[in-house]
């Protein structure tokens, strides 16, 4: 790593008191494990107020590559401005505001085209007070967006107006923007210099949104437009199903209308003059009421998408975000010890350590994947559960065909006789009396294993018996040379293991797991994934696949409820899962996985619960057969 960049993380770190470490993969930033439930809660406001060093990550990582060709003080303020946003920004109001603009039938993101932007401007206008040789960076900073934003809209259009203002530049744009603009000028310089976040969100909602909203109606209504003219460009295979009821619905409109519409194909909405637009959206009042619900639908998901491509230049890049079902936008924090290959954070100390491995460590790792210190805490785990690999090695191997020949059947001709069919061929004169040789397929199941590693596996050394299992199964598996997968799951999804990979890499990545636990719980997020990636290696080696899901607690994030339940169902459409639920979550999983859920009061039952529902997958594989 170049010095320049160690300089400006060192720089960094003393002016906001936190770790700043420079990367080639991506941005990112690490909070304390044990603060993640309660931060969450207080950013989704579920809770009112929190520790204030809960708000402050421990770390924050910058993206080198693109500061490659930029001064070192544009790369300084970037970096700056993003720990800013980071810092200052009061994250309920991310999520107030879309509640409340979901409520009177927007789409919640229209709420953050306004909040994000007036939020950035918000961090760098308190920059530039502590240091105001900071505005020429931050001014180029904001020229590069808005030479690669799109800003499809008039509400786009009027959230960039500010930042337009702010740097002090003249805006290409409609007199329409330009005199909401005015209207709202005084409140924004108000927003600017608030200090405390409540009274600032209230000039938000009260003041600005009020006007704002004005220019998200209009849009919605050139949205209609769009998407006819959408259709009579023409649309891509994948939206067949789409393109053929908005073909019907274009087919509504007066000949006339869609000869227009084709003959604009190649414009938008916002380029035809006014009264032709209020031509065709009164020509929509004429059809169906079962087409205009589906068109109110493709304009929300429309809406939606455009509203994402224009928050990525503003969202904080140090954070991943969640688009939710009803497309919501929030945010997902990490945790400080997570280990991930492009957006979690590795200490300085870990590094060193696996650059100087002992030979004696060398030697184990090329043998079993770890340390010598790492192995001996696996076989201690593994020496609890290692009578039961054996047996169940020897259990499920019998359930498995091996491959060798044999000969069978009943057939006209051949080298050998059936000595049991003579008695019922010969007297019939049918004669299929001749055995074939046949070399019978090894029927095999490819696993997909799936672990909570939320904050609530912390207690009651769950996470251990949850480990002990997890090495049993792996071990099992790999004695049988099947092929599986480990992931492990909290809000986000990791992978420990892949199909292809060979367990005795993967040994190291589950110990680390005892240090790893932090987060929320996303049972449908976690499914997905697994079963997307299982999906592909059963189609791909035409095998039956299983996905055994592990968890202790109700879902936090994500689906619930009757939505969750039915998600579900229709995912074991796909294929089989299991889930197994440990103490409190024993109700969940009944509810939840109805016949596939399966119940462990005590924890230390676990290793059996796993065993049986291998067991049962192995009997279902051969009755099938």
């Amino acid at each position: 790593m170049k010095e320049k960049w160690k300089s400006i993380a060192n720089l960094l770190e003393e002016e906001f008191d936190l770790e700043v470490q420079p990367s080639y993969e991506g941005w990112g930033a690490g909070y304390d494990p044990k603060f993640l439930p309660i931060l969450e809660m207080w950013a989704k406001g579920e809770v009112e107020e929190i520790p204030q060093g809960a708000k402050i990550p421990r770390g924050v990582i910058f993206n080198v590559v693109d500061f490659l060709k930029k001064s070192e003080d544009y790369t300084v303020n970037s970096i700056r401005h993003e720990i800013g946003l980071l810092l200052n920004t009061h994250f309920p109001s991310w999520r107030f505001g879309q509640r409340e603009v979901f409520r009177a039938g927007y789409v919640p993101t229209s709420f953050l085209v306004l909040f994000a932007v007036l939020e950035s401007l918000k961090t760098d206008n308190k920059i530039i007070e502590e240091l105001p040789s900071a505005f020429v960076s931050l001014k180029a900073r904001y020229k590069e967006i808005l030479s690669q934003i799109k800003a499809p809209y008039p509400y786009h259009q009027l959230a960039l107006s500010f930042v337009y203002a702010w740097i002090n530049e003249e805006q290409d744009t409609s007199e329409e923007v330009k005199h909401y603009h005015s209207t709202m000028e005084k409140a924004f310089y108000e927003y600017l210099k608030e200090k405390n976040p409540q009274s600032a969100y209230d000039i938000v909602t009260e003041e600005l949104w009020q006007k704002f909203r004005v220019l998200v109606d209009l849009s919605k209504d050139l949205n209609y437009v769009d998407l006819l003219i959408e259709e009579a460009r023409g649309r891509k295979r994948e939206d067949a199903h789409r393109a053929r009821i908005m073909t019907d619905i274009l087919s509504k409109l007066p000949e006339e209308l869609r000869n227009y519409i084709k003959e604009n194909k190649d414009k938008s909405a916002v380029e035809l003059p006014k009264e032709d637009v209020k031509v065709i959206l009164k020509a929509l009042e004429a059809i169906p009421d079962w087409m205009k619900d589906y068109m109110k639908q493709m304009s929300y998901m429309s809406l939606l998408e455009k509203d994402i491509e224009f928050l990525n230049f503003f969202l904080p890049k140090t954070l991943e975000i969640d688009v939710e079902h009803r497309g919501f936008v929030s945010f997902i924090f990490k945790a400080w010890e997570e280990i991930s290959a492009s957006q979690n954070l590795k200490s300085k100390k870990k590094q060193e350590e696996e650059e100087e491995l002992s030979d004696l460590d060398k030697k184990f790792k090329k043998e079993h994947g770890l340390t010598q210190k790492e192995f001996q805490k696996y076989r201690l785990i593994l020496k609890s559960v290692l009578p039961y690999v054996e047996h169940f090695k020897r259990k499920f191997d019998n359930f498995l065909p091996k491959e060798e020949e044999l000969w069978d059947g009943k057939h006209f001709r051949g080298k050998r006789i059936n000595p049991r069919r003579i008695a019922t061929e010969v007297p019939i004169g049918r004669g299929r009396i001749f055995m074939r040789r046949e070399v019978p397929q090894r029927k095999e199941l490819i696993f997909e294993l799936l672990m909570d590693i939320s904050s609530s596996m912390k207690k009651e050394e769950k996470i251990l018996n949850a480990l002990k299992s997890l090495i049993l199964v792996s071990e099992v598996l790999d004695k049988l040379k099947m092929e599986f997968s480990i992931k492990v799951f909290n809000e986000n999804v990791y992978t420990l293991k892949d199909f292809s990979e060979d367990y005795k890499v993967a040994k190291a990545r589950i110990m680390d797991l005892l240090n790893d636990l932090g987060g929320s719980t996303d049972l449908s997020k976690a499914i997905t994934v697994g079963v997307e990636s299982l999906e592909v290696v059963m189609k791909k080696e035409h095998k039956k696949g299983v996905l055994i899901l592990f968890t202790d607690g109700q879902p936090t994030k994500g689906l619930r409820g009757e939505e969750l339940k039915y998600f579900i169902s229709q995912m074991k459409m796909k294929l089989p899962i299991v889930a197994i639920g440990v103490g409190e979550a024993t109700h969940m999983v009944k509810e939840y996985f109805d016949k596939t859920g399966l119940s462990v009061e005590d924890i230390s039952k676990l290793p059996s619960a796993f065993s049986f529902v291998m067991e049962n997958q192995f009997k279902r594989l051969l009755s099938v057969a």
